[in-house]
């Protein structure tokens, strides 16, 4: 396994600006390879700022992105559709003026937007095509972009690994990969091996993220499982921690986050690292 190993800054929640650059230099400094940043709408001038930063500390970036109601690719309102596909490109655009290569997260229908029913083959459709689309688009700037397959509490179109590796297919796109994450496998696939084993050759991003969503090792994922899979896979990419906590609101309410399963957010990247070298 060739890895680096990242920090989710949710930890310290949604909006993340340069008042935040002194964060970056404590995950530098505890000797993290990079961090991942949610680009929301952030300036130009902030997300330049926070990329030199970066520069200066030595930390590369990766980028994460949501999608809100007011985007939903998979809606039936034709303007939504067309506004998805603006908010996504959008998105690819920061990513790559923040300096990263590859956007993750679940970007392939609208987050807690659910009809009631199962997905339907044209909902299928609608976000195979918004997806082939700006897959297309981050192609000219050198993005890649990897679909978290979310649990069923958050989203309904894409809910395991092997329904996501079947988007990837369809996308067609090499650039348009599956991101795994442990907290959603640990729901809805069965075993970390057979999943991360059916997703070989399609996986371009890891997230570690333990069952509540707190330091890793201190809830249930089954961590030895995940790593040994990993390295049968021979896994090349980012392992990036991603942890929630109650500080910010709007994230607390979006992640259903109502007490914080870590002491500090210093515990959570701290003995996060070492708990990843351990393993690796």
């Amino acid at each position: 396994m060739d890895v680096k190993i990242g920090m989710n800054m949710l930890l310290w929640g949604i909006q993340i600006t340069p008042k935040h650059i002194p964060i970056f230099g404590h995950l530098a400094a505890a000797g993290y390879d990079g961090i991942e940043i949610p680009v929301v709408g952030q300036s130009s001038a902030e997300i330049k700022t926070m990329a030199a930063a970066c520069d200066d500390l030595g930390l590369e970036r990766t980028a994460v992105a949501f999608v809100g109601a007011e985007a939903n690719p998979i809606s039936t309102n034709t303007t939504i559709r067309a506004a998805a596909v603006d908010n996504l490109k959008k998105a690819i655009d920061d990513t790559a003026l923040i300096g990263a290569n590859i956007l993750v997260g679940g970007i392939y229908q609208a987050h807690k937007y659910f009809t009631g029913g199962a997905p339907t083959e044209q909902e299928w459709q609608w976000s195979a095509e918004y997806l082939r689309d700006c897959g297309e688009y981050a192609q000219q700037s050198g993005v890649r972009l990897g679909l978290e397959f979310l649990n069923r509490f958050e989203v309904y179109l894409i809910n395991t690994s092997a329904d996501c590796r079947r988007m990837v297919e369809q996308v067609g796109l090499d650039n348009v990969g599956v991101h795994y994450d442990t907290h959603h496998a640990n729901i809805e696939d069965p075993h970390p091996s057979e999943a991360l084993r059916f997703i070989q050759g399609t996986i371009n991003h890891v997230h570690l993220s333990e069952s509540h969503r707190g330091t890793l090792g201190t809830g249930q994922v089954d961590w030895d499982t995940n790593f040994a899979a990993l390295h049968e896979i021979d896994y090349n990419g980012w392992l990036v921690i991603e942890a929630f906590g109650c500080s910010d609101p709007e994230l607390a309410t979006a992640a259903n986050i109502w007490r914080n399963a870590f002491a500090s957010e210093q515990e959570v990247y701290t003995h996060g690292i070492d708990f990843i070298r351990a393993h690796l």
